[in-house]
């Protein structure tokens, strides 16, 4: 295997690598430390709202793979929210505010996925919809986690839909405290392409080694 050969393997990977964003589908990790919140109990705010009722196309977020959340502990909710914990929730862009308030325990990671689905925009005008993450204290008011946005969140995801019949929303994400952590899932694809391009380098370097 030459120099040639080996740097051609080496930028198949890097392909898959990148390709495992540029190929992402709309689903996200989203996990939050909260060693550091100085309490021991709060609340999770999580939001999905369009710019206003019937400005943007319907959309949805499905909350998935829950870890470090009690099934029993309370809950509130406004405006279009079902599911549970075991079932996945569902939060839907279409009323003025679409908020799941959720109590948590403090002092681990809170972990979950999210993934977008929405109608495709043909008007032309794009009517972006936002998914927000906050967390509070016990008294509800109180926000944790030194954000440094404006509103308090920890991090964002804003939901752009497709403006082609077919076509797939794009998600864009912004991570607004130390705590917080947002990551695409890659699809099946993007891992095979990863694999892939890692077993042609490794390859490429036994026969070089070899040599």
């Amino acid at each position: 295997m030459n120099q040639f050969t080996l740097r051609h393997a080496a930028a198949a990977l890097v392909l898959a690598l990148s390709g495992g964003y540029a190929l992402a589908d709309t689903t996200l990790d989203v996990s939050i430390r909260t060693a550091d919140f100085g309490v021991s109990s709060g609340w999770l705010d999580l939001q999905f709202n369009g710019p206003g009722v019937g400005l943007a196309p319907a959309a949805s977020v499905t909350l998935t793979d829950f870890v470090g959340f009690d099934a029993g502990a309370e809950v509130f909710t406004e405006g279009n929210v079902s599911g549970s914990l075991a079932a996945g929730y569902v939060i839907g862009n279409d009323a003025f505010l679409n908020d799941l308030f959720h109590a948590v325990s403090y002092g681990n990671v809170l972990s979950f996925k999210v993934t977008f689905a929405g109608d495709v925009d043909l008007s032309g005008n794009i009517g972006q919809s936002l998914f927000g993450i906050s967390a509070y204290g016990p008294d509800q008011v109180t926000l944790l986690g030194n954000s440094a946005a404006a509103d308090g969140t920890l991090g964002t995801i804003t939901w752009t839909p497709a403006t082609a019949v077919g076509g797939q929303g794009a998600v864009d994400f912004a991570i607004n405290a130390s705590a917080i952590d947002i990551a695409p899932v890659p699809e099946p694809s993007a891992w095979l392409m990863m694999g892939i391009g890692a077993m042609l380098v490794a390859g490429a370097a036994r026969r070089r080694a070899a040599r």
